[in-house]
């Protein structure tokens, strides 16, 4: 008798403990890192963003609640879609971009911790769920039935093309050095050795470009150039579905800051969590400087420019910090 009992209790606390498990997995999904964190923190950038470029022009800028006055606005007006569009691709494609953005940010490492625990192979897994958003880009231009949506899906996927190799193969880099293929042996491994900033500056140098060219900033945002296709493949987006949009480029430009801090310099770390984690919000303020220079100082690429730019610059770049740590692991 005694023993049909501890065994129904150790069910009992068996499925009580699975239920902790998933609540806080939600908790991690829909409030920290994940959706509300990260789309607040990701809009606060966005803001900051336009407000130096905006100072660097000898102009005021936005306030800091404009990114979220633009996002409600959007929010609260109806999505009108086009007749001749293909109604379900062009309806899930915001809905994919920002369930990838989101479920991308349990992986990368926000101060000391990931919000997951790491697996193996973690890093090709983010890859992906990072290349989706432009996927979506792609998809939900394409189905818009516009000349505009569909050239500016074209120039989104060229664009992807030139960057996607420079990206991985800045990443492979710092892998094959760490020995290791995720993102939290990486950052283990830089604190009791160099940060590979230093280690492999070519590499970092050559996945800042990238990261700038996947977010669509300036001179890289060929794919929704308004001057010339009035908003590239969202010109058919409007109301919620935009919304989600925003939001998911909002969550992305903030996981790519993350991404590129775990990679390249983490830490220093006090063993405080919430102050790891301001830590790395002020090194993500810091990053959005020389973007935001760039961006004001640069006219837009051409789509064929741009792709001369990453598949000769951008590629040597990052193929010699690649040379350089196999030869290192090699020897």
């Amino acid at each position: 008798m005694n023993f049909y009992n501890a065994r129904e209790k150790n069910h009992l606390q068996i499925i009580e403990d699975r239920d902790i498990v998933n609540w806080w997995s939600l908790f991690h999904l829909l409030v920290f890192p994940g959706l509300i964190f990260a789309a607040t923190i990701g809009l606060l950038l966005l803001w900051l963003l336009r407000k130096l470029i905006a100072r660097f022009q000898w102009r005021v800028g936005p306030p800091i609640y404009q990114c979220f006055a633009d996002f409600f606005k959007l929010l609260f007006k109806e999505s009108i879609v086009p007749a001749d569009a293909n109604r379900i691709v062009f309806i899930l494609a915001s809905f994919v971009s920002l369930s990838a953005a989101t479920v991308a940010m349990l992986l990368i490492p926000i101060g000391s911790s990931q919000p997951f625990q790491g697996f193996m192979g973690d890093i090709i897994v983010l890859i992906y769920l990072l290349s989706i958003p432009s996927i979506a880009i792609i998809l939900g231009g394409s189905s818009s039935s516009n000349p505009f949506g569909a050239v500016g899906a074209s120039r989104e996927m060229v664009l992807m093309i030139a960057y996607e190799i420079g990206l991985i193969l800045s990443i492979l880099t710092l892998a094959i050095d760490a020995g290791s293929l995720m993102i939290g042996d990486i950052v283990k491994y830089q604190v009791s050795n160099q940060i590979y900033l230093i280690r492999y500056p070519f590499a970092a140098v050559a996945f800042f470009i990238c990261v700038q060219a996947k977010l669509g900033i300036t001179p890289f945002d060929i794919p929704d150039a308004k001057t010339e296709l009035i908003a590239g493949p969202y010109t058919e987006y409007s109301g919620r579905l935009l919304a989600l949009f925003k939001l998911s480029h909002a969550i992305l430009f903030f996981g790519l800051m993350s991404m590129m801090i775990s990679l390249f310099f983490p830490g220093p770390f006090t063993g405080v969590y919430i102050f790891d984690v301001l830590i790395h919000l002020l090194k993500c303020s810091i990053i959005v400087i020389p973007i935001s220079i760039i961006a004001a100082v640069n006219p837009r690429l051409k789509i064929n420019h741009a792709l001369r730019f990453f598949w000769i610059f951008v590629f040597i770049l990052a193929a010699v910090d690649f040379a350089r740590a196999l030869l290192l692991v090699i020897a």
